[in-house]
Protein backbone atom coordinates (compact mmCIF):
# COMPACT_ATOMS: atom_id res chain seq x y z
CA UNK A 1 0.00 0.00 0.00
CA UNK A 2 0.76 3.92 -0.55
CA UNK A 3 3.14 3.03 -3.52
CA UNK A 4 2.72 5.23 -6.64
CA UNK A 5 1.19 3.64 -9.76
CA UNK A 6 2.64 4.90 -12.52
CA UNK A 7 0.09 4.75 -15.89
CA UNK A 8 2.23 3.99 -19.30
CA UNK A 9 1.71 7.59 -21.13
CA UNK A 10 0.25 9.70 -18.37
CA UNK A 11 2.24 12.47 -19.02
CA UNK A 12 1.37 13.20 -22.48
CA UNK A 13 -1.28 15.71 -23.48
CA UNK A 14 -1.33 16.95 -19.78
CA UNK A 15 -2.53 14.14 -18.01
CA UNK A 16 0.32 14.02 -15.07
CA UNK A 17 -0.29 18.13 -14.47
CA UNK A 18 -1.74 18.91 -11.17
CA UNK A 19 -5.46 19.98 -11.40
CA UNK A 20 -5.58 23.60 -11.60
CA UNK A 21 -2.57 23.57 -14.68
CA UNK A 22 -5.73 20.95 -16.51
CA UNK A 23 -8.55 23.97 -16.07
CA UNK A 24 -6.44 26.50 -17.24
CA UNK A 25 -5.14 24.50 -20.00
CA UNK A 26 -8.57 23.79 -20.81
CA UNK A 27 -9.88 27.11 -20.51
CA UNK A 28 -6.87 28.30 -22.53
CA UNK A 29 -8.14 25.76 -25.32
CA UNK A 30 -12.10 26.22 -24.92
CA UNK A 31 -12.40 28.29 -28.11
CA UNK A 32 -11.49 25.35 -30.40
CA UNK A 33 -14.53 23.42 -29.07
CA UNK A 34 -16.64 26.59 -30.37
CA UNK A 35 -15.12 25.80 -33.70
CA UNK A 36 -14.95 22.88 -34.32
CA UNK A 37 -19.05 23.05 -34.00
CA UNK A 38 -18.81 25.55 -36.71
CA UNK A 39 -17.10 22.82 -38.71
CA UNK A 40 -19.69 20.22 -37.78
CA UNK A 41 -22.68 22.21 -38.13
CA UNK A 42 -21.27 23.78 -41.70
CA UNK A 43 -23.65 23.09 -44.42
CA UNK A 44 -21.62 22.68 -47.39
CA UNK A 45 -18.02 21.49 -48.03
CA UNK A 46 -16.94 25.11 -49.10
CA UNK A 47 -18.17 26.61 -45.85
CA UNK A 48 -16.69 23.55 -43.76
CA UNK A 49 -13.42 24.08 -45.41
CA UNK A 50 -13.51 27.92 -44.16
CA UNK A 51 -14.19 26.58 -40.70
CA UNK A 52 -11.57 24.52 -40.84
CA UNK A 53 -9.26 27.34 -41.76
CA UNK A 54 -10.43 29.26 -39.13
CA UNK A 55 -9.57 27.11 -36.45
CA UNK A 56 -6.27 26.43 -37.70
CA UNK A 57 -5.89 30.75 -37.98
CA UNK A 58 -6.69 30.32 -34.44
CA UNK A 59 -4.10 27.39 -33.53
CA UNK A 60 -1.98 29.30 -35.64
CA UNK A 61 -2.02 32.18 -33.54
CA UNK A 62 -0.71 30.27 -30.58
CA UNK A 63 2.79 29.88 -32.03
CA UNK A 64 5.23 32.46 -32.56
CA UNK A 65 5.89 32.28 -35.99
CA UNK A 66 3.81 34.09 -39.03
CA UNK A 67 4.15 32.15 -41.96
CA UNK A 68 1.24 30.08 -40.69
CA UNK A 69 -0.80 32.70 -39.90
CA UNK A 70 -0.19 34.41 -43.06
CA UNK A 71 -0.97 31.46 -45.16
CA UNK A 72 -3.84 30.68 -43.35
CA UNK A 73 -5.00 34.39 -44.39
CA UNK A 74 -4.41 34.61 -47.80
CA UNK A 75 -6.16 30.38 -48.08
CA UNK A 76 -9.30 32.37 -46.52
CA UNK A 77 -9.24 35.08 -48.82
CA UNK A 78 -9.05 32.53 -51.92
CA UNK A 79 -11.88 30.44 -50.67
CA UNK A 80 -14.11 33.22 -50.22
CA UNK A 81 -13.34 34.62 -53.64
CA UNK A 82 -15.38 33.58 -56.56
CA UNK A 83 -12.77 32.01 -58.22
CA UNK A 84 -11.44 30.49 -55.42
CA UNK A 85 -15.36 29.14 -54.54
CA UNK A 86 -15.38 27.56 -58.25
CA UNK A 87 -12.09 26.45 -58.13
CA UNK A 88 -12.94 24.57 -54.45
CA UNK A 89 -16.57 22.89 -55.94
CA UNK A 90 -14.91 21.86 -58.94
CA UNK A 91 -12.07 20.00 -56.53
CA UNK A 92 -14.86 18.99 -54.46
CA UNK A 93 -16.83 17.55 -57.53
CA UNK A 94 -13.96 15.74 -58.95
CA UNK A 95 -13.34 13.80 -55.19
CA UNK A 96 -16.78 12.82 -54.76
CA UNK A 97 -17.30 11.30 -58.86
Amino acid sequence: MGENIVIEGEGEFGAGLPFFEKLQLLAEWAPVLGRLQAITSASSPQERATAIVKALQWAAGKSATTVDDEALFHLEAVLRSPEGKAFFDWVVTQVTE
